[in-house]
């Protein structure tokens, strides 16, 4: 079996990952402030501001790292690692009251989903 093949949803999976990615660095990008207050419900500092556009860079670099088909092993690894970590963080983020968004448990569970797929996507990969 073509590892591409090796689990049907692979390509939907990271061809997603990558889309969400993509369009949340241009939100980021291109409405910065909007985005703090729904994170974390307060306005972002100027720095803030620029620090969260340099974010959105980093996502629209990480989304088009990941968009061929197949994604690349190595990509298909930084992508599970971000969003396992990014749902950590936004689960402590509003477990410990320091974030009042609304988009957070949202962003947390989002995160968690495709962190679980692509955990059991490199299980599969690696057993296959």
């Amino acid at each position: 079996m073509a590892e591409e093949d090796a689990l049907p949803f692979r390509s939907t999976l990271y061809r997603l990952a990558s889309a969400i990615e993509l369009f949340t660095g241009v939100t980021l990008l291109l409405l910065p402030a909007i985005v703090m207050q729904q994170l974390f419900s307060s306005p972002a500092s100027d720095a803030g501001e620029q620090l969260t556009r340099l974010y959105g860079l980093a996502l629209i670099g990480l989304g088009v790292a990941c968009w061929g088909s197949p994604c690349p092993i190595p990509a298909r690894r930084g992508l599970l690692v971000y969003n396992c970590s990014a749902a950590v963080l936004l689960i402590i983020l509003g477990s410990q009251a320091l974030s009042g968004g609304a988009a957070v448990w949202a962003g947390a569970l989002i995160h968690v989903v495709l962190g679980v797929m692509m955990i059991r996507d490199q299980l599969a990969n690696s057993s296959g």
